[in-house]
């Protein structure tokens, strides 16, 4: 028996997860796999290993183990498939806020026991991905900075916890930077705080569009943010620090508001603790700070 699942919103555009390419078999020891590429854009992989032993079940009772089936699945119809259940996810949207719906393909017709036992199964499988995205948005809450969309204190400690158990695991170098806005003070003094909350959504913009996919940014607190840099070298962390510093030195509104910024950097080192980076890091922006603002400098 064929089998393949995915999961759409309501009009199959803005997918969950769109395959890589149509019609790929799976073999047996891929099927855990498969189902956690698909969650992992909802970021519920532990739910995958769970679903499937489920599923197995489900195929056992029809005389198939999950070794017997030939597992294919496609994108956004069923040409290679005879039988399509659509059954929709309560509770479970889209980023766009859109409705889920879980897309079943099998090869042959399911009967009508058979049927009912995927509806069941479905059930459970979709109160748990509901309950696991409502953590999940609860966990965002507690980790984004509601003003820029950065993450914030506590995802940045989280964060920089991960990097720092990858880097001493792989022995692959990280970067920290530490940014200060030089004058936001005189902003909300002389704008008003609206002023300089439009200051800091403008400074978050910068940062994400200057960044690439593997570095994260961070709002510290106050005027200050925070970014950890796929950097190994000075050379690597000057020049990262340099497209910061002109984006935010060439924008016209930063420009208008008198507002540039001043950066500290530290390279991951052997036996440092996440103390350590951050302090040498904090002093090289005191340093900047101290000789005059605008300016970069890495401990």
């Amino acid at each position: 028996m064929d089998f393949s699942t995915t999961i759409y919103d309501s009009t199959q555009h803005d997918n969950f997860y769109p395959p890589a390419s149509t019609g790929q078999a799976l073999t047996a020891g891929e099927i855990t796999s498969f189902i956690s590429e698909i969650l992992s854009t909802l970021e519920l992989e532990k739910l995958g290993e769970i679903y499937f032993r489920q599923l197995n079940g489900f195929f056992s009772l029809g005389g198939f183990s999950l070794s017997d089936i030939d597992t294919r699945w496609v994108y956004g119809n069923a040409k290679l498939s005879s039988t399509l259940v659509a059954m929709s996810l309560p509770g479970v949207t889209s980023q766009e806020g859109k409705q889920a719906t879980a897309h079943y393909y099998f090869a042959v017709p399911l009967s009508l026991s058979e049927r009912n036992a995927l509806e069941q199964l479905h059930e459970l499988f979709s109160k748990q991905v509901a309950q696991a995205q409502s953590f999940l948005r609860l966990h965002q809450m507690t980790t984004k900075d509601v003003l820029t969309g950065l993450g914030n204190r506590s995802g940045f400690d989280q964060a920089l916890v991960r990097q720092l158990g990858w880097a001493q695991r792989h022995e692959e170098g990280f970067s920290l930077l530490v940014i200060d806005l030089d004058n936001f003070k005189s902003v909300n003094d002389s704008h008003g705080h609206r002023e300089g909350d439009n200051v800091l959504v403008h400074v978050a913009s910068q940062l994400q569009q200057v960044l690439r996919d593997e570095d994260e940014a961070f709002r510290f607190g106050g005027d200050e943010f925070c970014c950890l840099l796929d950097c190994q070298t000075q050379f690597q962390l000057e020049c990262a620090a340099s497209r910061i510093q002109l984006s935010i030195n060439q924008s016209r509104y930063l420009r208008r508001m008198n507002v540039s910024c001043s950066l500290g950097g530290a390279i991951y080192r052997e036996g440092d603790d996440t103390g350590k980076l951050f302090d040498r890091a904090d002093e090289a922006l005191y340093k900047v700070k101290q000789s005059g603002k605008n300016s970069y400098l890495a401990a």
